[in-house]
């Protein structure tokens, strides 16, 4: 009965979850699309160049207890109580220090107007120490649907507010304007949602104990983060802004299914894998199925993105974004293995194995850290991307051998479960871009890859009886039945 009720919460997390996740998406995708036709490509790389001090600075708030409150079992108030006061006196010295230099990265990036831009968007990660611990406890509860309308409400009041300020022409600051209106909804809402307050006790006990696996995990945070960073940091000092601003673009474009898919499995698995942290046959079976539902979807979304990348950056962004194209399409052959190492490092992450995952994750991000610098100084930002993407299959193998010794589900047997759709993902594909020389307009001829790739994916995963597209087909049709049984009573 335990598992049965650990399953139904583990769909309905994940139901409400997507819903969350895909509602946010189109939220910013709606709002990305109308931004990047009112704003120029120099705007959304400011922000860019930003990204990686604001980034560090809110893993460092929060410290990775966060994560550790959610793998310990049974944390208590003072645990709780503890963090919050941790995260808001870390947050407001990282915001001084910030003010500080703020001047010294604007002379960095040779920008001026970056040290007012960085100051003020800086105040997000005050804001930040008072959503943390509420937005931890409703994640280890699986209160996933008020996570869900958090982040659908704190987005629309984001994106609105950077609409209108951008028909004012207020440029950068529309962006900035976004994320913290953004940010403070989701505070409110938070507050509103969860009932817990801060006690006034506070145990330096709590947090050694905490910081233990939390402190591991921050530092692979911190590592992950600048990894991701250094990319803009990169681009930002050695080429212009507007270079930066249509890698920004192509990232914020990529990771809308990307971050949406990734972040839905990182949301619910660690959670759920934690609590079977003790059988490790339910914990493999669950990760195996995790993997090859995730894969069905990924790969093909991926490919068919790559395919009609050209007409759907016109289409949505305007020509003065055709540039991006080609950095679209290097990071949506990363993306497709993204989830998997999502799923993958949750693995371990669930276990409890803190330094097993710092170690690792530090000796990947340093690998790709030295790739990237090679991909750079020999091929420019082409070599930049490509490299991050030949780093991306490394991590896989690299989690998939670290999992054959953790749950007994290695490198090959991964392969064989996901090996079948990536290839099949992969010769669609390259069928179907032949279409790309049919005397037709663009639009048209995407249209004509959307339909063929999707009706002709689904054909052959059916007459194949592929477990992706069984696992899909039995999810919806029992909701459909529940549906039409509930709207029948």
């Amino acid at each position: 009965m335990q598992n049965k009720g650990l399953k139904e919460k583990t769909i309905i997390g994940m139901i409400w979850s997507s819903i969350g996740k895909f509602g946010t998406m189109g939220l910013s995708f709606i709002s990305n699309l109308i931004l990047a036709r009112l704003l120029m490509p120099e705007d959304f790389g400011c922000i860019g160049m930003l990204q990686v001090f604001i980034a560090i600075s809110g893993i460092l708030v929060t410290a990775g207890f966060g994560t550790a409150l959610i793998q310990k079992k049974n944390p208590s108030d003072v645990d709780f109580s503890s963090v919050f006061y941790w995260n808001l006196a870390t947050s407001v010295i990282l915001y001084s220090i910030l003010f500080v230099c703020g001047p010294a990265i604007a002379r960095f990036y040779a920008m001026p107007e970056l040290c007012k831009v960085l100051r003020i968007q800086s105040i997000s990660l005050i804001i930040l120490a008072f959503s943390a611990i509420q937005s931890c406890q409703l994640q280890k509860q699986l209160r996933f649907k008020e996570l869900s309308v958090r982040n659908i409400v704190a987005s629309l009041a984001g994106a609105i507010c950077a609409i209108i300020m951008a028909l004012c022409h207020c440029g950068v600051w529309s962006l900035v304007a976004s994320s913290l209106v953004g940010s403070i909804t989701n505070v409110l809402l938070l507050w509103k949602m969860s009932s817990w307050r801060p006690s006034w006790e506070f145990s330096f006990q709590s947090l050694k104990e905490l910081f233990s696996f939390g402190g591991l995990m921050a530092l692979s945070a911190l590592v992950e983060t600048i990894y991701f960073h250094i990319q803009s940091l990169i681009i930002g000092k050695l080429y212009s802004a507007n270079d930066l601003g249509y890698f920004t673009q192509a990232r914020k474009l990529e990771s809308v299914p990307t971050e949406t898919l990734s972040q839905i499995v990182n949301q619910v698995s660690f959670p759920v894998f934690a609590t079977l942290q003790d059988d490790k046959e339910k914990l493999r079976y669950g990760v195996k199925k995790n993997i090859k539902a995730i894969s069905y979807l990924n790969f093909p979304l991926m490919v068919l993105l790559i395919i009609i990348a050209k007409p759907l950056i016109i289409l949505l962004y305007g020509a003065k974004w055709e540039p991006a194209i080609l950095y679209f399409q290097i990071l949506c052959i990363s993306s497709m293995i993204y989830t998997l190492n999502t799923l993958n490092t949750n693995v371990i992450k669930s276990l409890g194995k803190g330094k097993t995952y710092f170690f690792l994750q530090l000796s990947k991000r340093l690998i790709g850290i030295i790739l990237i610098l090679i991909g750079t100084l020999l091929f420019d930002i082409d070599g930049l991307l490509w490299a991050c993407t030949i780093f991306g299959y490394v991590c896989f193998i690299i989690n998939a051998l670290v999992n054959k010794r953790t749950i007994q589900y290695g490198l090959w047997a991964q392969i064989k479960d996901v090996g079948g759709c990536y290839l099949l993902s992969l010769i669609i594909g390259a069928a179907v871009f032949s279409c790309t020389l049919l005397p037709i307009h663009m639009y048209l001829i995407m249209l004509i890859q959307i339909i063929l790739y999707t009706g002709i994916y689904l054909l052959i995963s059916k007459c194949l009886h592929m477990e992706g597209y069984s696992t899909y087909k039995t999810i919806i049709m029992e909701r459909f039945h529940k549906y039409t049984n509930d709207s029948s009573k």
